[in-house]
């Protein structure tokens, strides 16, 4: 896309998925904890403001908020006030949250319009029958408790955070935003490339069913490539395929790279025009809802244990990025602040970033989309197996599949991380059970990307890679370990075995998805931690990374690395960045290291 293209989705708070009638409802915002509250909510504040103020889109938690209020509280309420124009009320009203954790409830002026439970993932409610002319008010409560057979991620369940586990977030942690639609709406995109036969999968989901048209212009950059109408009667899915030719024959698709990240735009329409052969004209006098996507033409592989991007041997060089702020926790405190983290990962010679234990803010994937690169999407995790674990875990699984589907830069899905939420899984049927469901679960809906069910240590059948964490701090080490993964898979890890019982190493590619972590004796404290002994000097500090760095290059058979971490984050100080985004040693340096 255009420099010019690629600012315009940036105004939007999903690039991926934009109405350009919307109103950003982050700011100020009054609140409370529900501890603190004198009236019933939210009745009790129709006419009166709750006691506080906040700063959404951050947690209460963190400084960024404007309260940083460090003591644990389960429950807290929003109010605002919204004026809305009449003419906006023809159609439907969408409130929409990036996300907020954990459980939510919301009401417009006195009715409640509905709920939602989980803490990653964005929801919405349709409120335009609520709304009226004027002013209105929002109200939300939202509830979160320190119970761990949900999804939590490294959101620690005690008061002060330990090892790798940090501050909670709780309530509002990503963006608000109301959009204005037509009655009847695209609610859903799914965009699927085919690169081996030059098409794009395009199915598109409606609030309801409806007959008309839907209309597609695919674009490359200012160019009209390609414009496809398709009739709807009386349903509320369609799919379609939609052939990328280029203009000569003999030319290539434009496909997706690290080195060549092209995007093509997609911009469709909804209208009640009731043949694909009316005119013009009058196609745009009945047009009804509009969305604006993209995609990228990349297709991801595995052939004879190593790993194919569009045909081409990929060898990946990934970081670790926990996604944490220091003032604003979770939050990232700018959307500039995520195109710098993109930024940083690249110019340390990176071509890719695991995102650990979180989904991030749509904007850390576009700025991924648009400057091409690799990311590893993985699941928040539980950490107490039961039914509640089991019915939490799947469910919001599905909603983060769902929400990052379209973006070409994601490669690799990572439902479970270390056998956490899984503790038994080596032996435990059951526990096992649940790892086979996630990796089927996600082919039903994607079998087009890679899946590492349970990275890091017993790793089941059932996976596409077989990646392994060893923070071994001696390199000789390290390379003898791995001479022959056939022979390491039935061995694994000292006290970590690699794989869960009776499964056996299926030749999948080989990854060490986490390794390094290696931490300055200038950070140390008696909270403060890294992997192995601390380095004395900034000198042995760029030697261990190095010597760790080509070990793991060079492994035989390895298929790619990723090194812990990008920052530091709050007592772990195993960044290669500290928690400000300063590098602890220069740039040229690590660049020479991770390329």
């Amino acid at each position: 896309m255009p420099n010019e293209q690629i600012l315009e989705k940036a105004r939007f708070p999903r690039p991926d998925f934009i109405r350009r009638d919307f109103i950003s409802l982050d700011g100020e915002w009054e609140f409370s904890f529900c501890s603190q509250l004198e009236h019933p909510f939210p009745e009790g504040y129709q006419d009166r403001p709750l006691p506080g103020k906040i700063l959404v889109p951050f947690s209460y938690t963190c400084n960024a908020s404007g309260i940083g209020h460090e003591i644990y509280e389960d429950c807290v309420c929003y109010a605002r006030d919204l004026i809305v124009q009449e003419n906006k009320l023809s159609g439907e009203a969408l409130l929409k949250f990036g996300a907020a954790d954990y459980c939510c409830d919301v009401w417009i002026n006195d009715t409640y319009a509905g709920s939602h439970q989980g803490g990653h993932t964005q929801f919405e409610f349709p409120v335009a029958s609520y709304l009226h002319p004027g002013k209105n008010r929002i109200f939300l409560r939202v509830r979160d408790d320190r119970t761990c057979d949900r999804p939590r991620g490294k959101q620690y369940w005690k008061d002060t955070p330990d090892r790798c586990w940090y501050p909670d977030t709780i309530g509002i942690w990503k963006s608000v935003w109301l959009e204005f639609v037509p009655k009847k709406y695209i609610k859903r995109v799914k965009l699927t490339p085919d690169t081996d036969n030059r098409c794009l999968k395009l199915e598109a989901y409606l609030n309801e069913s409806f007959s008309g048209t839907l209309k597609a212009d695919i674009f490359f950059h200012d160019t009209l490539k390609k414009t496809a109408a398709f009739s709807l009667t009386d349903t509320h899915y369609i799919c379609e395929s939609l052939h990328i030719a280029e203009e000569d024959f003999v030319d290539e698709v434009h496909y997706w790279s690290c080195e060549k990240p092209n995007l093509y735009h997609l911009s469709l329409f909804l209208s009640e025009a009731n043949t694909l052969e009316d005119d013009t004209e009058e196609y745009n006098t009945v047009i009804g809802d509009s969305v604006e996507c993209y995609f990228g033409m990349r297709k991801i592989e595995t052939r004879e244990g190593k790993v194919f991007l569009n045909n081409r041997l990929l060898f990946q060089r990934l970081v670790l990025d926990q996604g944490y702020w220091k003032d604003s926790l979770m939050t990232p405190p700018s959307k500039d602040a995520l195109k710098q983290d993109i930024h940083l990962t690249k110019m340390m010679g990176f071509n890719g970033a695991r995102k650990h234990q979180k989904l991030e803010d749509p904007f850390y994937y576009y700025w991924a989309d648009v400057t091409g690169l690799l990311v590893w999407c993985e699941m928040p995790s539980p950490y107490q197996f039961n039914d509640c674990e089991i019915s939490s875990f799947l469910s919001e699984w599905q909603e983060i599949i769902c929400e990052a589907y379209n973006h070409p830069c994601i490669i690799t899905w990572v439902p479970f991380n270390e056998s956490w939420g899984i503790r038994n899984v080596f032996k435990d049927q059951q526990q096992q059970n649940l790892l086979a469901a996630a990796y089927h679960l996600t082919k039903a809906y994607d079998p087009t990307r890679l899946i590492s069910t349970n990275d890091g240590w017993e790793v089941p059948d059932e996976t596409d890679i077989f990646c392994i964490h060893d923070y071994e701090g001696d390199a000789d080490t390290l390379r003898q370990r791995y001479q022959d993964i056939g022979a390491f898979s039935r061995t694994g890890i000292p006290n970590r075995p690699a794989l869960t019982q009776p499964s056996v190493y299926r030749s999948q590619p080989f990854f060490l998805s986490e390794y390094g972590g290696v931490a300055l004796l200038c950070d140390s404290s008696e909270e403060n931690w890294g992997y192995n002994e601390f380095a004395e000097t900034f000198e042995e500090y760029v030697q261990r990374v190095k010597a760790l760095t080509e070990t793991a290059g060079n492994l035989p058979g390895c298929c790619g690395y990723c090194y812990t971490q990008l920052t530091d984050v709050f007592q772990e100080v195993n960044g290669l960045l500290t928690a400000k985004r300063e590098p602890k040693v220069p740039f040229e340096m690590l660049k020479k290291i991770f390329i």
